[in-house]
């Protein structure tokens, strides 16, 4: 350890005193001191047993006070040790121990009431801790131990009056010579150890004082004439001591004082006992008078301490730093908040100091203050500058000011304050920036109180609503009247104070007439600025003026929203403009009629006059529509163009013969003649309307919109010039045949369909000639579905076509693989009338047979029932297109032959190359002679006309014998075998061996043809 840390241990120990291994250290400590204080007492005073009481009770009281109970208890067993090490009775040292215990119980409690500090830092508390020893402890004790003494032959003089007294005094003294010095020691008494020098003052002038005593008490006089001197010596030692280190040390140096004096008088009494009698109450007298006079010291010392600590307090409070310059000795103070507001690595405090911690820009203006506060030209000047401050500049307030001048009138001292006013700089700085914000903001502001009165206004408020700001301060701005002339600024006002009182601010769009007269869309913003007390202090207001915008907006929503010719509103504002109608119509209990306008022959006018001409013609009808629609307070009639000459009306109607009249007053109105050029003559226009009824359609817009579009395609086709209603009965069929067609669609696309083979059989040889591709549907949900389930769904619609192109395809395919592996038969593949009429059929299937490398054509026969036969030869498409396929070496057949009742004289002029009986004839013509004997004039007919024949339905031998009978060789039917997938059918041919069981009863149903 060394001696830096060696001095450092007792503060250590006196701060963390209550920790829980400090504290047996400290009883114990104190227990030894308690001792060591009554032994040196009873060493010192020799006046037994006060002389050991009075130090024991000042350690005891300091311990308890300044550390606890703890202390107090090892203080105690210490002083029992102390009288018990003393030459007294057991009985006295009893009484003694009672004595001290009472004195002390009652000093203790009266510190405790009267707010006692332990630190000895106030003059009162050096007050109390005198009246509590001297005044409590001492009379007690004395009075106790003699009371009780009295009684008994240890001293038999108790019952006078100066022994009492002289017990007294030794307890005051003592205990104050032990508990000031315990009390009042802390760590700024202790700094002294800390620093040599300082350290090395204190020892001297305490040693000095301990051997100015030992002389005083030695028996002999060795010192001479200066003898005379001694007794003054001690004193002024201490008193210097207690003003350079402090009060405390000072005692502790008493306390070593009154122990050298007793070891000097230990070979006798001192060299003036002689003189001064008695010498006990001499050097009670003495010690007492030097204990005094440390006291009013130390009192005096923390009484003015307390003082400077509440000045210091207050400048700290104040943020105010202060600086006290001794111009002629050249010394200077600082105070801690000014080394806070001014922090300096420098120990010392003096002008130089302060002007190397300015800023460059502001040091000349402090060295011309100093300068004129040195030549007394002034006694007080203020001025702010810049300082550094940690990594930075802030401002300060300087104040420098003379307190003290010489003789010559020069000042001799000077007083600088130093404020932080950062804050202040910063304020105005925003303040500045406010303003100039506040000037040139582009937006109009405006500032009035809570009665709504202006306060301020910018330049650009004024600027934007054509008022001077004159004329504005102190009145109420028209934009917060509350009432306006014009209901739609009226209402704009509402909304604004209805926000306001609901959430202090508002933003929105304003209407505002400025000076002239001029009507202006300004963008607001209020809001409502709540004072200290939280009630309403000011409102805020802020313009811009976006009528420019407005009207671009509008113009832009117009672009958006309305057709550009006719200024009618385009299909996206119907969509609006719709759903309000509904919801009106729900609300009110009407009904709106949506109607879908078309007008006939519209394309020949633009032929005939030009487009300029049919564009002229679309604003007439749009300009003849609005001024038929009807309106009403509530609401109107609308009128909408979709595209070129289609349009749509939604029409108020109470009831369905309401509805009819008014399109027939708008049909009527429209048909009337277009003066579309001037030197021609007015064009007759008609039009075809299909019209719906909402609720009674109750279906949503876009519904409405294709049911409406569905009856004018009605109206087309039933001769134009007219209208037709849209029946909500027929909804659920349509609906129904167009879901079919999308979910058929995307079966195709998803490879759902596909195609399975029967076979067709020569039943007299048993050779396979050839298969009928027949379509089927793998659907995911009901299983195979065979085509008279689906294909009925889309017989009016291109998706057919579609099917039909992707069954060849896949026929060919099939075809072509089966000729690649040595099979030798044709396939039959049926096609509609609906495809036969597509003018480039021929040609797609050209370029279908062609994609396969060689030449398929002769394997390939396309089957037309006849019904679309016949009707082929009425079509000159179709009939052109059987004849190129014809040429490509494809051949026909007439499937479900004798269905269609065609006259002999179209079959003689089909190009048919086979004829199929249709199954209902094979099927009953064992049990019916009528179908039997068509099924034999069919025969007859294909030998007549040159064509191959074949049976459709052949399910049982019986039916097999009879065709054969018939003179029918060809047969095709589940007898034969079912539809087989195309991985089956070559198989099948090879495994095929043709008929082996003929029955020839017409009652054997289930035999097989072929195995």
């Amino acid at each position: 350890m060394t001696s830096s840390d060696s001095r450092r241990l007792l503060p250590r120990l006196l701060a963390d005193w209550q920790t829980g291994p400090a504290r047996a250290v400290g009883a114990f400590a104190a227990a030894l001191g308690c001792l060591l204080a009554g032994l040196l007492g009873g060493f010192s005073l020799a006046d037994m047993p006060w002389s050991t009481m009075g130090p024991a009770a000042g350690v005891v009281l300091a311990g308890l006070v300044r550390w606890g109970p703890g202390s107090a208890a090892g203080a105690a067993l210490g002083a029992a040790l102390a009288l018990l090490a003393q030459p007294l009775p057991p009985l006295e040292i009893g009484i003694s121990l009672v004595a001290l215990a009472a004195g002390l119980a009652l000093a203790w409690r009266l510190l405790g009431q009267v707010g006692f500090e332990r630190r000895l830092e106030r003059a009162r508390d050096v007050g109390w801790l005198v009246a509590a020893l001297a005044g409590v402890f001492a009379p007690v004790a004395a009075a106790v131990a003699t009371s009780a003494l009295r009684w008994t032959t240890l001293h038999p003089l108790v019952d006078r009056v100066g022994p009492l007294v002289a017990a007294w005094a030794t307890l005051s003294i003592g205990a104050l010579l032990t508990a000031f010095p315990l009390l009042a020691l802390d760590r700024r008494a202790l700094f002294v150890l800390e620093r040599a020098p300082r350290l090395a003052s204190a020892a001297a002038l305490a040693g000095g004082a301990a051997f100015a005593t030992a002389l005083l008490c030695v028996p002999a006089n060795q010192v001479g004439q200066l003898g005379g001197l001694l007794p003054f010596v001690p004193p002024l030692l201490l008193v210097a001591l207690a003003v350079r280190h402090g009060a405390p040390l000072a005692a502790a140096a008493l306390l070593l004082c009154a122990t050298a004096g007793a070891l000097a008088c230990a070979s006798g009494a001192p060299w003036w006992a002689g003189a001064v009698q008695p010498a006990p109450l001499a050097t009670g007298a003495w010690l007492a008078t030097l204990s005094a006079l440390l006291l009013m010291l130390h009192a005096g010392a923390v009484e003015a301490r307390w003082r400077e600590q509440r000045w210091e307090w207050a400048l700290d409070g104040s943020r105010l730093g202060v600086a006290d310059w001794h111009v002629r000795r050249g010394e200077g103070f600082a105070s801690t908040a000014w080394r806070a507001l001014a922090p300096s690595a420098d120990a010392g405090w003096t002008p130089a100091v302060w002007l190397r911690q300015v800023h460059d820009d502001d040091r000349a203006g402090l060295e011309a203050a100093i300068a004129q506060i040195d030549a007394g030209q002034t006694g007080r000047l203020q001025l702010e500058l810049r300082m550094r401050h940690e990594a930075g500049w802030r401002w300060r307030l300087a104040t420098l000011l003379v307190i003290e001048r010489g003789t010559d009138g020069r000042p001799a001292r000077i007083l600088a304050t130093l404020a932080d006013v950062e804050d202040r700089h910063e304020a105005l700085e925003r303040q500045r920036l406010s303003t100039s914000l506040f000037q040139h903001l582009h937006e109009g502001l405006l500032v009035t109180d809570a009665e709504l009165r202006v306060l301020e206004a910018n330049p650009a408020y004024a600027e934007i609503l054509g008022v001077p700001r004159d004329r504005l301060l102190g009145t109420v701005p028209s934009l917060l009247r509350p009432a306006p002339d014009d209901a739609r600024a009226r209402q704009q006002r509402v909304e604004m104070w209805t926000a306001l009182r609901e959430r202090g601010t508002w933003r929105g769009e304003l209407d505002e007439r400025r000076a002239d007269g001029s009507l202006r869309t300004l963008q607001a913003t209020i809001s409502t600025v709540p004072g200290t007390d939280r009630r309403l202090s000011h409102h805020v207001l802020i313009i811009s003026d976006i009528t420019e915008q407005r009207h671009q907006r509008e113009q832009l929503e117009r672009q958006a929203l309305y057709d550009e010719l006719t200024r009618l509103p385009n299909r996206a504002h119907l969509s609006t403009l719709l759903t309000e109608a509904m919801a009106t119509a729900d609300r009110d209990g009407f009904m709106v009629a949506v109607c879908y306008l078309d007008l006939d022959h519209f394309k020949p006018v633009n032929d005939r006059f030009g487009h300029d001409a049919g564009d002229r013609l679309l604003v007439e009808l749009a300009s003849r529509l609005r001024n038929t629609l009807r309106r009403r307070d509530r609401w109107a009639d609308v009128a909408a163009r979709l595209h070129g000459d289609e349009f749509v009306l939604l029409l108020r109607a109470g009831s369905i013969d309401e509805a009819r009249r008014a399109i027939v007053r708008v049909l009527r109105v429209l048909t009337q003649p277009y003066l579309v050029d001037p030197e021609a003559d007015p064009v007759p226009i008609t039009a075809s309307m299909g019209a719906t009824l909402y609720p009674l359609d109750h279906s949503d817009p876009e519904t409405l919109l294709r049911h409406a579009d569905h009856a004018m395609y009605d109206a087309k086709q039933s001769g134009r010039n007219g209208y037709v209603l849209f029946d909500p009965a027929s909804r659920q069929e349509r609906e129904a045949q167009a879901l079919a067609q999308d979910e058929i669609e995307q079966a195709l696309d998803r490879g759902e369909l596909m195609l399975r083979y029967q076979p067709k059989v020569d039943m007299r040889s048993g050779r396979v000639i050839g298969f009928e591709a027949l379509l089927r549907w793998e659907h995911p949900t009901k299983g195979e579905l065979p085509p008279h389930s689906f294909l009925p769904r889309i017989e009016e619609d291109r998706l057919l076509v579609r099917v039909g192109d992707w069954v060849l395809s896949q026929a060919l395919e099939h075809l072509a693989q089966w000729r690649r592996d040595g099979l030798d038969f044709a396939v039959g593949v049926n096609v509609s009338a609906r495809h036969l009429r597509r003018e480039d059929f021929a040609a797609q299937l050209a370029a279908l047979i062609g994609r396969h490398g060689h030449d398929l054509a002769p394997y390939l026969e396309l089957e037309v029932v006849e019904t679309a036969a016949i009707a082929a030869e009425d079509s000159p498409t179709t009939s052109e297109q059987m004849r190129l396929c014809r040429e490509l070496g494809v051949r026909f057949a007439l499937d479900d032959f004798g269905t269609g009742y065609s006259p002999l004289r179209y079959l003689k002029d089909l190009p048919a190359d086979t004829l199929k009986i249709d199954r209902s004839f094979v099927h009953h013509m064992l049990d019916d002679a009528q179908d039997r004997g068509i099924v034999e004039g069919i025969i007859s007919l294909a030998r007549t006309f040159g064509c191959s024949v074949v049976a459709e339905g052949v399910e049982t031998p019986a039916q097999a014998r009879m065709l054969l009978d018939l003179g029918c060789d060809i047969g095709q039917g589940t007898g034969i075998a079912s539809p087989l997938r195309a991985e089956q059918v070559a198989q099948w041919v090879r495994e095929f061996r043709g008929v082996f069981v003929i029955a020839p009863a017409p009652g054997e149903a289930l035999a097989r043809l072929g195995g």
